[in-house]
């Protein structure tokens, strides 16, 4: 206990006066309860603004980042199309016959010394199993 100063009476007698100046604290649950309510309401709107600010900030990188997708697909149809064509040209009859006959000094063949191979096409196998009909 806090003694404090001692008072002095009409008598005159200084008398110490013991001050218990402890004021008891309890908690109001219904209180705290709806403290922690506010504080939850308030950090889930703070939560939900702070996304869209950061959505809000990345639109323009998306934006940037579609049209570098856009140009590089342009450039990439532009080089199919020009590879295409290069296989095309590569495979053309009149290039492969032209290569024979100049670089690997084959010659034409006459009618009589041509051969034609027919591919003959394997029959289907049949099933394991056979059904009987009337």
């Amino acid at each position: 206990m806090a003694r404090t100063r001692p008072v002095t009476d009409a008598i005159g007698f200084a008398v110490p006066k013991d001050v218990q100046n402890h004021p008891v604290r309890e908690l109001d649950r219904v209180r705290q309860r709806e403290l922690w309510w506010w504080v939850l309401v308030v950090s889930v709107l703070a939560a939900g603004l702070l996304l869209l600010a950061w959505q809000q900030g990345q639109w323009p990188t998306i934006g940037y980042r579609m049209n570098a997708m856009r140009k590089e697909a342009v450039a990439l149809e532009a080089e199919r199309l020009q590879l295409l064509l290069e296989e095309a040209t590569l495979r053309s009859p009149q290039r492969i016959e032209e290569m024979a006959t100049t670089q690997l000094h084959m010659v034409v063949p006459t009618q009589t010394e041509a051969v034609v191979l027919e591919r003959v096409r394997q029959a289907a196998q049949p099933s394991r199993t056979l059904v009987a009909r009337r």
